[in-house]
């Protein structure tokens, strides 16, 4: 009887697991031309659902709004043009309603729509862009500015109540600025940073350190060998509380930078380098606490550790590749974090992270019925009907030019019978452009009391100035404990050392930790007890 329930037991683990495994095509949208933007979701109709937000080129023009349960129309508008860059869901008036933002590129002019109807609340016509916008309070007014590079050579900035300009500076007038305007502060100063490469139209290859609040150039690298077209992932790879940046170039290199002066830190090329044009993304992939870089060269895909060792490789079937990057994300409930793509043969592809063996692959341009059905748009991951299970959407096409009658694009939501996550919900994860899951979104983010029967408590919690972190030990133990922001970067370094068992209580005043003030925003309290990491969010609201 015990042998016919332990066999009993490992079937249904197994079924359990294959389910997991197993995607399924949960709706799909026509449309009538490419999207290179790709998308961000959000409810932006405050229905309790997510919608998914997506614009088109030229044959189409259309910027889209799906209900993403099942894909049906919210709204659409024509922006008279292809729109190339990714559009950004934000409510950047305070208002409390979500608006999107989309730079168009043939009709040059930045478009903010009302989440809920698609109504044009403002448009400020620029230079033309294909650069992804960024969105912070970057001068401390307690207002939203949105930030992207143009054709020409610039970086503008607009105050997002409004759309006016609050400043546009011509950073290299012999490119166009192409990349995103990652927003960081670099160089820990307390005040918050941009750094973009150029599309240089000779050899002038740069990419630019500029301060927000004033414009003023902090520092410029001319390690770049060749063209730059997507922005930088960021993150503190090294834990030396700086960032780093990783960015691609058209000759096959990744250049990792300091992101305090520029300096580089490592390189990376494949034996063969052809190009890194795609776009670059970094989590940790095997739990080990620190962070992994995806970096794709034409067909060939590869992982490398924090110090540019490469771990695993994966070759496209068919010389495909993936222009637009990865986006990661726990597809098989495995609790680490997967690698989730688009390819050039129509085919999205799910790879274990820490080992690089395939989950699944689903073929798009099968189910289309056409062999030159294209995906140059990278996924969102998000659970699109609340059943408690991740989805992924995505958008192929085939485009010609200047023949544009002929192309057509289908945009396809997956299922893929997963509960695990984070969440990827835009291009690049944030709004921001970082490309990265802190590893303080992945790491056992506890309640009051875990598994190791370890209590600890935040309160309160959002917290206006004071709060109190409270915890009580079983043994005696080692305790580290830092503040981590929203981007990973440690705020502050409360280390405790040995504390005996017991219960201990510190209590924080008007948001003052070391003589440091913590501004509104999301933290993370990381403890380290035992060698082993706890998390716990904290919300300052002032």
């Amino acid at each position: 009887m015990k042998r016919i329930i332990l066999i009993l037991l490992i079937f249904f683990s197994s079924l359990s697991l294959l389910l997991s495994q197993t995607p399924e095509i949960k709706w799909w949208y026509d449309i009538n031309d490419s999207s290179f933007g790709n998308s961000a979701i959000a409810d932006i109709d405050f229905d309790g659902l997510p919608e998914i937000v997506f614009s088109c080129y030229r044959n189409d023009s259309m910027v889209y709004a799906l209900n993403a349960e099942d894909g049906s129309l919210l709204w659409k508008y024509n922006t008279g043009g292809c729109n190339d860059a990714a559009p950004i869901i934000y409510d950047v008036d305070n208002d409390d309603t979500l608006e999107i933002i989309v730079a168009s590129s043939c009709t040059p002019a930045t478009f903010c729509f009302n989440g809920t109807n698609g109504q044009v609340e403002w448009f400020t016509f620029l230079h033309g862009s294909d650069s992804p916008p960024t969105i912070a309070d970057i001068d401390n007014d307690g207002k939203t500015e949105i930030l992207h590079g143009n054709f020409g050579g610039y970086v503008s900035c607009l105050n997002g109540e409004d759309g006016s300009i609050n400043w546009d500076i011509l950073v290299d007038g012999n490119s166009w600025i192409q990349t995103a305007a990652i927003i960081l502060d670099a160089d820990n100063d307390g005040h918050l940073d941009f750094i973009v490469g150029n599309w240089s139209f000779g050899s002038n290859h740069k990419i630019f350190c500029y301060r927000c609040d004033n414009q003023s150039l902090l520092w410029e690298s001319d390690l770049p060998n060749d063209y730059m077209y997507h922005g930088a992932a960021f993150a503190d790879i090294d834990n030396d509380g700086y960032m780093e940046i990783a960015i691609g170039t058209y000759d096959g290199t990744l250049l990792v930078l300091n992101a305090e002066n520029g300096s580089l830190k490592w390189d990376f090329s494949f034996p063969s380098p052809l190009y890194m044009g795609a776009a670059v993304s970094m989590a940790d992939l095997n739990n080990d606490n620190k962070y992994e870089i995806v970096v794709f060269d034409n067909n060939h895909l590869g992982v490398l550790n924090n110090t540019g060792e490469l771990q695993w490789t994966f070759d496209i079937p068919n010389y495909g590749s993936s222009f637009r990057g990865a986006s990661l994300a726990d597809i098989n409930n495995d609790d680490t974090l997967d690698v989730v793509f688009g390819t050039s043969k129509g085919q999205v592809f799910a790879l274990n992270g820490s080992e690089g063996n395939l989950i699944w692959q689903v073929d798009l341009a099968a189910h289309i019925d056409s062999s030159n059905f294209e995906i140059d748009h990278a996924p969102i991951i998000a659970d699109f009907d609340q059943d408690g299970f991740l989805d992924i959407f995505i958008v192929g096409g085939h485009t010609e030019y200047p023949d544009t009658w002929n192309n057509y694009g289908r945009a396809y939501a997956i299922s893929t019978n997963s509960q695990g996550g984070p969440e990827w919900t835009m291009f690049r994860h944030d709004i921001t452009r970082s490309a990265a899951v802190a590893i303080a979104d992945t790491t056992n983010f506890i309640g009051n009391i875990d598994k190791d029967n370890l209590f600890i408590e935040v309160y309160p919690n959002p917290a206006y100035c004071d709060f109190t972190i409270e915890y009580k030990l079983q043994s005696l133990s080692e305790v580290n404990i830092q503040i981590i922001n929203s981007l990973g970067i440690v705020e502050n370094n409360i280390t405790n050392g040995i504390q005996p068992a017991g219960s201990y209580c510190k209590h924080f005043t008007e948001g003052e930790i070391s003589n440091t003030k913590l501004n509104a925003g999301i933290y993370f309290i990381r403890f380290e007890v035992k060698n082993k990491l706890y998390y716990k969010k904290l919300i300052i609201t002032g």
